[in-house]
């Protein structure tokens, strides 16, 4: 298979990912230059060539991977595109309602208070995946090309530097042997390379490992859990955007959701569960079934329909945890480089940011044909004089307090932070990998070693198995399975016993089982059902051997995600 002959393709800036912060760095980049051209030419000076952009997707189209809670704050937009609402940007509605709200088991208080992280007013109500569809036809008129279904596999290193990207095979069977339409991925060489795959990107992770961009501390996320319902008429509130957490839970480990209403009745529902819990059977889906059952909650779903289903990680570490954003050849943007403000609960403005940066770094490096990090190294000079600087650096000690302890963030550390600008009692605050705070079941109380049962009713709260099928997750069978588990001996040897097998647990789209082992009556080994993977990527970040490893399937497989 390594032998094959393969494909080339060259052009000179190659994106990854359709999302916000590549698409809008796509069309800046095109606009600058045209702009550096104007500007050059009324001097007398030489144009520029109008570099080939090329932006691949591993989805089969363009958003259908993109899973967001979309309360968008248009700063990037407008910076982008002045006229954006004129030339029909996909607003469902202007959030003109924010509100906190602290939910209990039996009861809900609204804050009569909204918190400053959390007003919303102005900002755009819009489904994520409408926005990069809008933005890839912005993109696809300023003669952008756009490749949907081209799913990346390995970055190409060419003495010393990133040269492009491999695609992936297509058409291999379960065995990695060629079918009868395998096709070998083609190589995309470029000048350089603008990873903007998203949270925990298989080849950012690559290129962060490789050329050891970590950040001063690792990256730290969480799994957010996202339904779209269809409520009863008299209970849709346009311009309502509703975050909250829910008590006590909340003051032993961070947890959070949110709400809003979009057109046709549809309301948006999600709930964030911190991946760096000492539980061994910390579960974000079944953490947001149980808060469902919540009053505001059950009243709110009563009579409603479920429509759609997704998950996705979230970085959550800000600023002390982004990486190094570029190396010769690569940059990094958006959630690829850790752009998300978990304080905010917000990044596709700073993904959108971050990438219109990038693009005026490129024209820096077309303007003197140098693409070595002398040049692009410009791009982290930009960023940090930059609001999306300004505003993580204000949140920059958020994660570090609530590994402290929630009550110590939120009671002390989190109001003298927006005293002091970010500081709080102490900066940098310290953090740890998620996955280094799972406690074996060695170390629990007794009582604490089994998981505990909860009975689904198949009208407000479901199994992981129902909701996958709401997800539009297709994957073929007859392929190498995209979750790779280094050791799966380890599952049923040691994991079984040390930890319960947490990942029967963490991933919400019920991929990993562990199944009775015919060839070793009393034992069990690990099953994928690769087929309903979801691409959250919570495994690969919550296993605690970190033996699982995310890798794209054949391009166009995945999630289907739609008003999302």
């Amino acid at each position: 298979m390594s032998e094959v002959e393969r494909e080339s393709l060259e052009v000179d800036v190659l994106y990854v990912g359709a999302g916000p912060g590549t698409l809008a760095s796509a069309l800046h980049l095109v606009r600058s230059v045209e702009a550096y051209n104007a500007q050059t030419q009324s001097r007398g000076g030489k144009a520029l060539e109008m570099p080939s952009v090329l932006v691949i997707e591993k989805a089969a189209g363009v958003g259908d991977h993109s899973l967001s809670g979309a309360v968008i704050n248009p700063k990037a937009i407008a910076e982008l595109m002045p006229d954006f609402q004129e030339q029909g940007f996909p607003t469902e509605y202007v959030c003109d309602d924010a509100s906190f709200y602290m939910f209990f088991r039996s009861f809900t208080v609204k804050s009569p208070v909204c918190p400053p992280n959390f007003q919303k007013k102005g900002y755009h109500v819009a489904s994520l995946s409408n926005v990069t569809k809008w933005l890839a036809e912005k993109c696809e008129a300023a003669g952008i090309d756009i490749y949907p279904g081209f799913a990346g596999d390995q970055l190409l290193v060419e003495g010393g530097r990133v040269a492009g990207v491999r695609i992936g095979d297509m058409g291999v069977d379960r065995n990695g042997k060629p079918k009868s339409n395998y096709q070998p991925g083609m190589d995309i060489r470029a000048k350089v390379t603008v990873l903007g795959e998203g949270v925990r990107g298989s080849l950012s992770k690559q290129l962060i490992e490789r050329f050891e961009l970590q950040g001063r501390f690792p990256q730290v996320y969480e799994t957010g859990v996202k339904e779209i319902w269809r409520v009863r008429p008299e209970k849709h509130k346009p311009g309502r955007v509703i975050h909250g957490s829910l008590f006590p839970d909340f003051l032993s480990q961070f947890n959070g959701m949110w709400l809003y209403d979009m057109k046709d009745n549809l309301v948006s529902f999600g709930y964030v569960t911190m991946l760096d819990s000492k539980n061994p059977f910390n579960d974000p889906h079944l953490e947001a079934q149980r808060f469902k059952t919540t009053p505001f909650m059950r009243n709110l779903l009563e009579g409603a329909e479920l429509v759609r289903y997704g998950a996705k990680a979230i970085p959550v570490g800000g600023v002390y945890a982004q990486p190094k954003l570029y190396c010769d050849g690569a940059m990094l943007i958006g959630d690829a480089a850790g752009m998300c403000n978990a304080f905010k609960l917000a990044g596709i403005h700073i993904a959108m940011k971050t990438g219109m940066l990038a693009a005026e770094t490129i024209v820096d490096a077309i303007a003197r044909d140098d693409y070595s990090s002398v040049t692009i190294g410009g791009y982290t000079e930009r960023y940090r004089n930059s609001w999306a600087y300004a505003e993580h650096m204000e949140a920059r000690n958020f994660h570090g307090s609530a590994e402290v302890s929630p009550l110590f963030a939120m009671g002390l550390n989190v109001p003298l932070m927006l005293i002091t600008k970010g500081r709080g009692l102490k900066d940098p605050l310290p953090f740890t990998a998620g996955h280094r705070h799972m406690k074996k079941l060695s170390e629990l109380p007794a009582s604490k070693r089994q998981k505990e049962a909860f009975e689904f009713d198949g009208k407000l709260t479901f199994t992981k198995e129902h909701l996958v099928a709401l997800s539009g997750a297709q994957h073929e069978v007859d392929q190498p399975s995209h979750l790779v588990v280094a050791d799966v001996d380890l599952c049923s040897d040691v994991c079984t016993k040390e930890y319960g097998n947490p990942c029967e647990s963490f991933c919400p789209a019920a991929v990993y089982e562990m199944m009775p082992d015919p060839e070793q009556p009393g034992r069990k080994k690990l099953f994928i059902h690769h087929e309903n993977c979801v691409h959250c990527k919570t495994c690969d970040i919550a296993d605690p051997y970190q033996v699982i490893t995310w890798t794209p399937p054949q391009g166009g497989e995945g999630p289907e995600y739609t008003k999302m």
